[in-house]
């Protein structure tokens, strides 16, 4: 992907004002005892280190720039050129790879060999302490030199975004497609770009603060597809839905899958809002334009989407032949979502053959990606299906618990044991996760609701504790006055009183109940509501299966 020279002159100072911001290091690990390693790690610290280090990474981007456009068709040029680039930075990867491929063209392999050995070494050093993740980035000097440290992971580039964080002030986030499966996501700190443009504007603007989103801004309007990416990024966020276009129309012209990805949602938004049918089917037809464009570079987030709008009619018609293929090629790259959409589709027999099997297969293939929703959602199933499930969903649910605290895990997690599904039963260990889902949402209408009704009314005998559960219930519905104009809760309510054998308050709140359900024609719980209401006058609690 193409990267101009920062062309840091002075004519340029206007446009980097902003907020003070000190570029933080990756943290290293330790070099262990490889000597090339440690070397190339300090002659990349000494680059950097050292005078006139604008004009130098100038020079180096304009090198490296060169250097990519000729690495494959023009091999015999990138002798000088690599043998520049070191002469500037040693420990560059970019010029190591450049001499490698020139060398091995040339039929030099002792001397390809070594500046393999030190592109190894060069990239360690990259990578040292780093995993490539958002919170802890490989250290780039330059936007090449992430782009050859992706390639060597065999990863063809297909998008970027620059991003500006407290640890990092100008980090840049690249999109890899393999040769199969999902692309990948890879992070870098270009602490060398962002060093070279902070000294060049102390130098020309001493005294004015530099900012690294002004910094994003000069290298759009200089062509860096992953800073008008970025630029487009912050205009969309900001409302500015045309400047936002046209930003990221420029960023998407070198495919980049995440400037056409925010394109596409960007369309959609707009065909939402047009005051005309032909607006509307313009916004829409560069919202499928984008969609398909990142699908081309393999991005699963875009075969998902699109093929949920196609499900929801959004272009009118009946496009489920293009969608299930769609979200299935979705899930064959591990896109959780598609996964989970697919696994209600097949349990409700919904666009497709009703399959409860082929449902759990995508449930625990989406539970297993780290999908919170799909892990809540493969509870529940088990829970209507009685089934054995995987072993490991009971892990799942408590890792959940671990990461967020979701009362909700909370409450599967009782379920689970109570019913001894895809666990052993343990009535202990389920009233302690039930306790803890309502100490953790005690302001959660709904879940407070469940572990009400299942205290109240479950036919487990000892599961039943009918004096928390309406002292959960009751402090509910004295603070929530919403709760307490819906039947459902006010039923709890009333069952809750008739678990603790005061069944003349049931019998009030149960004909509550029935009042505000025929107030607001909800018909389709009458029956069960007056069902309830026969029990509380008979001196009846209410005993079913529950969880």
């Amino acid at each position: 992907m193409p990267s101009p020279a920062l062309g840091l002159t002075l004519c340029l100072v206007a446009l980097l004002c902003g907020c003070q911001s000190t570029p933080a290091p990756v943290a290293a690990a330790s070099l262990d005892d490889d000597p090339e390693l440690l070397v190339a790690a300090q002659l990349r610290a000494e680059f950097l280190a050292g005078d006139n280090l604008p004009k130098r990474m100038d020079r180096l981007v304009e090198l490296e720039s060169e250097a990519i456009k000729l690495v494959e068709y023009e091999p015999l040029k990138l002798g000088a050129i690599g043998t520049a680039i070191l002469d500037l930075n040693p420990g560059s990867l970019v010029g190591h790879r450049v001499l490698q491929r020139f060398y091995d063209y040339v039929d030099a392999p002792k001397t390809a060999s070594e500046h393999s050995a030190w592109a190894d070494a060069a990239k360690a050093a990259m990578s040292a302490g780093a995993t490539g993740d958002e919170d802890a980035p490989y250290n780039a000097a330059t936007p090449i030199e992430a782009q050859i440290f992706l390639r060597s992971e065999g990863l063809s580039p297909v998008g970027a975004i620059y991003q500006s964080t407290d640890a990092a002030p100008l980090l840049m986030m690249m999109q890899g497609r393999p040769e199969r499966g999902p692309l990948r996501a890879l992070h870098f700190t270009l602490d060398g770009i962002h060093r070279a443009a902070e000294r060049g504007f102390e130098e020309a603007a001493a005294g004015t603060e530099f900012s690294p989103l002004a910094l994003m801004g000069l290298l759009a309007r200089q062509g860096d597809p992953a800073a008008q990416t970025a630029v487009g990024a912050l205009l969309a966020s900001r409302g500015r839905m045309d400047d936002a276009v046209g930003w990221l129309q420029a960023g998407s012209r070198f495919d980049n899958v995440i400037a056409n990805s925010i394109l596409a949602r960007l369309h959609w938004t707009r065909a939402n809002r047009a005051d005309s049918q032909d607006e509307r089917q313009a916004a829409l037809s560069e919202s499928l334009d984008n969609y398909l464009q990142a699908i081309a570079l393999g991005s699963s987030e875009a075969m998902y989407s699109l093929g949920a709008m196609y499900l929801s009619d959004a272009f009118g018609g009946d496009n489920a032949e293009t969608a299930i293929p769609l979200l299935k090629q979705a899930a064959e790259l591990d896109n959780s979502d598609a996964l989970l959409y697919l696994a209600h589709l097949h349990y409700a027999g919904n666009k497709v053959a009703k399959d409860s099997k082929q449902a759990e297969a995508y449930f625990v293939r989406a539970a297993a990606l780290n999908n919170e929703t799909a892990r809540l959602s493969y509870a529940r199933y088990l829970m209507r299906e009685r089934g054995s499930g995987d072993s490991r969903t009971v892990a799942w649910l408590e890792q959940t618990v671990k990461d967020t605290a979701n009362p909700e895990a909370m409450l599967m997690l009782g379920n689970l044991h109570a019913r001894g599904v895809a666990t052993e039963q343990n009535l202990r260990v389920a009233h302690r996760w039930y306790r803890d889902a309502a100490k953790a949402g005690p302001d959660n209408a709904e879940i407070v609701n469940e572990v009400a009704w299942t205290l109240a009314v479950s036919d487990l005998s000892r599961l039943r504790r009918g004096r928390f559960a309406n002292r959960i219930m009751t402090k509910l519905m004295r603070s929530n006055e919403q709760a307490r104009s819906q039947p459902e809760y006010l039923d709890t309510w009333a069952a809750t009183y008739a678990a603790t054998g005061n069944f003349r308050e049931a019998v009030r709140l149960q004909e509550m109940a029935l009042q505000e359900a025929i107030h607001t024609d909800r018909d389709d719980v009458l029956d069960i509501l007056q069902q309830h209401l026969d029990l509380f006058l008979a001196g009846k609690p209410v005993i079913e299966p529950a969880p």
